[in-house]
């Protein structure tokens, strides 16, 4: 039994890191095995098909993230939106392969778009609709929510460019104080915005 647990966590982790960097499509289950150490048949003994271990693997990476962002409340106040980009940079920064999996599965626009917006995303946005019925949450709304992630996902998807360019890792943890101070700026300043111009009656 513990060689076959053995077996499924070594297919997952070889999984991750293909999918990640070649995408769902550009990935076969015999290359998958052939890393594992495995015969393809093999595979079939823990999952059904690709599908169901490219599932398994987001799960794995979005489960946490899905957990610590369901604690946080959008609806009162700004306070609320900062820890949610802080929790999701820190937890995008120790998990990298969640940005690349999400950026592949933009671009190809299959099966598994669908896997990470029906099953993760619209969870992750849930606050917005949420929030969006308070008259008094006017600064949450769509395009901010956008901004806001496109930042935040496009920080950790361009870390290597941006490496290979200032010669630092963007993702090591004093690049990533410095990234988290910047949202928060960002954060407080649209926050200051709206203060200024308060909602007309």
């Amino acid at each position: 039994m513990a060689r076959r647990r053995n077996t499924k966590e070594r297919i997952l982790q070889v999984a991750e890191e293909l999918f990640a960097q070649q995408g769902f499509a550009a990935t076969s289950v015999s290359e998958i095995a052939a890393q594992v150490g495995i015969s393809s048949p093999g595979i079939y003994k823990h999952y059904n098909n690709k599908l169901a271990i490219y599932e398994e693997v987001c799960g794995r990476l979005m489960a946490p993230l899905a957990e610590a962002t369901d604690k946080l409340d959008a609806a009162s106040n700004f306070h609320e939106m900062s820890q949610q980009i802080q929790v999701v940079m820190t937890e995008l920064s120790t998990k990298p392969n969640i940005a690349r999996l999400v950026q592949h599965a933009t671009l190809a626009r299959d099966e598994t778009l669908d896997l990470l917006s029906d099953r993760w995303y619209r969870r992750f946005f849930s606050f917005i609709s949420d929030s969006a019925n308070n008259p008094d949450s006017e600064w949450i709304n769509v395009p901010t929510a956008m901004a806001f992630h496109c930042m935040i996902l496009g920080y950790v998807t361009l870390a290597p460019l941006h490496e290979s360019i200032f010669g630092f890792d963007p993702l090591q943890k004093e690049s990533l104080d410095d990234q988290l101070k910047l949202q928060h700026s960002l954060v407080s300043g649209l926050n200051r915005l709206v203060e200024k111009f308060p909602k007309r009656d």
